[in-house]
């Protein structure tokens, strides 16, 4: 019998989507919020704009009497049914970048398929930033973002990061940031992520740490995936159902071996020097160990997505070399009266290096073992709180053994845990809201979670 959970789906209203261009001035703005059939929000952990792609009918020559080029704006304003009435709604600037597709229904109406992006995008490929700053790269993220792109940058961290000077070479603002965001690693190596968010005004830059350690925003009532198993009414009101869940990719070790994020040396030349630094890596010595050192993985029997006792011919597998990568560096590049500002890929120190080297590895161990689940959206279009990318939800599945159903629901720790949202899809159509949540994690649960 397939688990029953009741949760009533509620509708988001699109209030307004005025579309518009700078050429036609007040003229050329109209308003398609009732023309749009369907819209779909894209965030992703790794890029600092949301993107959308858009379907709406047109019967009267919207793009003819716009003289469409690409480049029009989109604002759009919507609000979730359930708040309605208390004053919050989700405002996004986009610019149509591209017709996706256009489909003639008849010889009257035609539907418009377009491609959207973050309006800042457009704003920031305008601008071109060729200067010397110094202070903490997430300082300077902020000053960039406040400056050129008239938008605050909300920062989370448990890690305080040494100032730097640095020389930015002609990069837009957004390429700036994120160039700047490579170089923002913890001290022990933990990377940072700079992204946008359809429920926020601001920019988020979070440190990896700071996701490993925060509450799951769904702590008292999990998203479960629970086919076969029945369950009380009191215990259905516990939970978030999922509707459906795969795996996007799923424990590849080899393909994480062969790109030297095991077992590596990697060989830094410096151009000014002609010096070469050695730096060996260890994923678990250099990774898992401090982290867990540092209670960022959970209780004393949480599996990790890595295990140490990996061995060929007896010797761990992260003793191997197996990868060895060799990259040029320099140190010194850019002086001025006497002050030596930092290049693209200066490091001075083989822990500097190292701690790039953990990020990157810790970048893709997160998306090891990624799923894709399908939920009901309203838990993120109702608030500041319930923003998706970069949280942390908890997700339990049951185990598969059919002695479950005479007993206990017994929890499958393999699966189950708590995940950092790296990606969300935002589908609505007509009166329906599903979110897809791309998720990954770094541990499993361990036995000390209970349901």
């Amino acid at each position: 019998m397939e688990l029953q959970i009741a949760d009533n789906q509620t509708e988001v209203i699109i209030t307004s989507a005025v579309l518009s261009s700078d050429r036609l001035g007040p003229v050329g703005e109209i308003d398609i919020a009732k023309i749009i059939t369907d819209i779909t929000f894209f965030e992703h952990i790794l890029k600092p704009y949301v993107t959308a792609d858009i379907q709406f009918l047109d019967q009267v020559n919207i793009l003819q009497d716009m003289d469409f080029q690409g480049g029009e704006k989109l604002s759009i304003t919507m609000v979730h049914s359930e708040n309605r009435n208390a004053g919050y709604e989700i405002k996004k600037d986009f610019l149509i970048d591209y017709i996706k597709k256009i489909i003639k229904t008849d010889e009257r109406s035609e539907v418009i398929m377009a491609h959207c992006t973050e309006y800042m995008v457009y704003e920031s490929s305008a601008q071109n930033i060729s200067r010397s700053y110094t202070g903490a790269p997430t300082d300077i993220i902020s000053k960039i973002t406040r400056e050129y792109l008239n938008i605050e940058t909300f920062r989370s961290s448990d890690d305080n990061i040494n100032d730097m000077k640095v020389v930015i070479p002609n990069l837009h603002p957004i390429e700036a940031c994120m160039w700047l965001k490579n170089r923002a690693n913890s001290s022990i190596g933990l990377p940072y992520y700079f992204y946008s968010s359809l429920a926020l005004d601001n920019l988020i830059l979070k440190d990896l740490g700071t996701m490993l350690t925060q509450t799951p925003i769904n702590l008292d009532r999990p998203y479960i995936y629970a086919p076969s198993i029945q369950m009380t009414p009191e215990a259905i009101q516990r939970f978030y159902a999922i509707q459906t869940f795969s795996y996007e990719k799923s424990d590849n070790l080899l393909e994480l071996i062969r790109n030297g994020v095991v077992g590596a040396e990697y060989q830094f030349l410096d151009t000014l020097t002609a010096t070469t630094k050695k730096v060996e890596f260890k994923i678990d010595d250099d990774a898992f160990i401090p982290l867990a050192k540092e209670n960022k993985l959970g209780g004393s029997n949480t599996r990790y997505v890595y295990a140490p006792d990996y061995q060929v011919k007896g010797k761990r597998l992260s003793e191997y070399n197996s990868k060895v990568v060799s990259q040029l560096s320099s140190s010194g590049a850019y002086s001025q009266e006497g002050i030596s500002y930092k290049s693209y890929n200066d490091e001075v120190k083989p822990a500097d290096h190292k701690r790039k080297i953990v990020a990157r590895a810790l970048k893709q161990f997160l998306t090891k073992s990624l799923i894709s689940i399908t939920v009901k959206g309203r838990e993120f279009l109702t608030g500041d709180a319930h923003y998706t990318v970069g949280q942390t939800i908890r997700i339990v599945f049951l185990d598969n053994d059919p002695k479950a159903e005479e007993q206990r629901p017994i929890i499958d720790t393999k699966k189950s845990g708590d995940y950092i949202i790296c990606e969300a899809k935002h589908v609505i159509k007509y009166e329906r809201y599903d979110t897809v949540l791309i998720c990954g994690k770094l541990a499993s649960f361990g036995e000390e979670v209970q349901i």
